[in-house]
């Protein structure tokens, strides 16, 4: 099977590109032909895929051979913009990662008018998708879905000892528990300034996860404790109480309230072992099996794209080639703004040294004013010591003549 993957960026261990590694493995696996087109592409991503599977240019691509398309993000017009087909039969799949990222979204209206297959990643994605027109019927839930790999329904024990936070975008309160816990617990954190890809061995060394998004179906799959908060807030662990509401919004966090770092804590010491029983006790592990989804996603119909609806798409083109522009300024200014944060801790930290120098040198100098002083005390007692054992001896050597020429004079007198 020869399967096409279009995807706006590949470039960070994060969100879409997390989703196409996962896809292309899976087809790789599985010795289909699977090719990936991308508008940007950098490292550390990158260097998990064959170099000879990534495309940069439509030239690169011709559509009579491809069975199925997976378009990610605003890019399947595009590829018509040098050639029309006599006739397309292919499985197109629009995938829509978010409820309120236009990059998302901005090819539905053509994707409607071709009646592909719908792909929300979330209940909240679909209720969206529907909300712009697309029929109920025609969206597929695929629940973030994640490699089998991740399975794992062996017991876990329920003591605490080694927790992992993954983020790309820790909050403070986040920051804070872990100061916190760290006094008790082993704490780990991946994520922002120290990119990791995630992988079955990694997150099994652990006993429950900070997480939100793809790691929490990492972690229902492995049997591991999720406390499901980051930067949009966030339930907490994951419970018979809060699930499906979690489950609802992507398990991003949305949907629930900010905490405090000592709630955090609180939650995490006193809540762990009931945590523990949930994710023991949870059986529907299936549907959030990526192999499951996209056993339903290679059995979908083919669909027909005649001349006509691939010329009704090259008004889309300036569209896509524009958004592509943008997301590249984004990533550009990105860089920019991650060079400048690096810049700035960087002179934080030889700031920091720099008054650690000063206090030095300060506390230094005290010293060396103080042990002057002390000299100085100790060079004039030593002299008014000096100069009273020099008196003492001018007036004894005084005395004794004074005692003789006294002893003379009695002798004289009584002579």
């Amino acid at each position: 099977m020869n399967v096409l993957i279009l995807t706006n960026h590949l470039a960070d261990l994060c969100g879409s590109e997390i989703q196409v590694l996962e896809l292309y493995n899976y087809f790789k696996n599985r010795n289909h032909n699977v090719k990936v087109y991308v508008n940007i592409m950098d490292y550390p991503i990158i260097e998990y895929f064959d170099k000879n599977d990534l495309l940069t240019e439509v030239e690169q691509i011709n559509l009579d051979i491809i069975d199925i398309v997976w378009s990610q993000h605003c890019l399947f017009a595009s590829l018509f913009q040098n050639r029309i087909y006599k006739e397309l039969h292919i499985k197109l799949i629009s995938v829509h990662l978010s409820p309120y990222e236009m990059l998302e979204l901005c090819s539905v209206p053509y994707m409607k008018l071709l009646k592909c297959v719908f792909v929300a990643n979330s209940l909240e994605t679909k209720d969206k998708l529907i909300s712009l027109g697309v029929d109920n019927d025609n969206i597929l839930v695929s629940n973030n879905c994640a490699p089998s790999g991740y399975l794992n329904n062996l017991p876990k024990k329920k003591n605490l000892h080694n927790i992992l936070v993954i983020s790309n975008h820790v909050p403070q309160e986040i920051m804070e528990a872990i100061d916190i816990l760290s006094e008790k617990y082993q704490v780990s954190m991946i994520g922002g300034k120290k990119p990791v890809l995630v992988n079955p061995e990694l997150i099994k060394k652990y006993d429950m996860l900070i997480a939100i998004g793809k790691t929490v179906q990492y972690g229902l799959l492995s049997g591991i404790p999720i406390y499901c908060y980051d930067h949009f807030g966030g339930p907490g662990f994951l419970n018979h109480e809060n699930f499906e509401v979690a489950r609802y919004y992507n398990f991003s966090g949305r949907g629930f309230d900010k905490k405090t770092a000592k709630q955090i804590t609180i939650e995490i010491e006193e809540s762990f072992e009931l945590a523990s029983e949930f994710i023991s006790e949870y059986s529907d592990k299936d549907y959030f099996l990526l192999e499951n989804f996209m056993d339903i996603i290679i059995n979908q119909k083919d669909i027909l794209i005649n001349q006509d609806e691939q010329q009704a798409l090259l008004p889309y083109i300036a569209m896509e080639k524009k958004i592509g522009e943008l997301y590249i300024l984004i990533r550009k200014i990105g860089k920019q703004a991650s060079y400048f944060s690096l810049a700035l801790e960087t002179t934080k930290e030889e700031l920091k040294q720099k008054e650690k120098d000063i206090e030095k040198f300060s506390t230094e100098l005290k010293l060396k004013t103080v042990t002057e002083k002390i000299t100085l005390s100790e060079e004039k007692i030593i002299s008014e010591r000096n100069e009273k054992q020099r008196i003492h001896k001018k007036y004894s050597k005084f005395f004794k003549i004074v005692l003789i020429i006294l002893g003379l004079f009695l002798v004289l007198y009584y002579c």
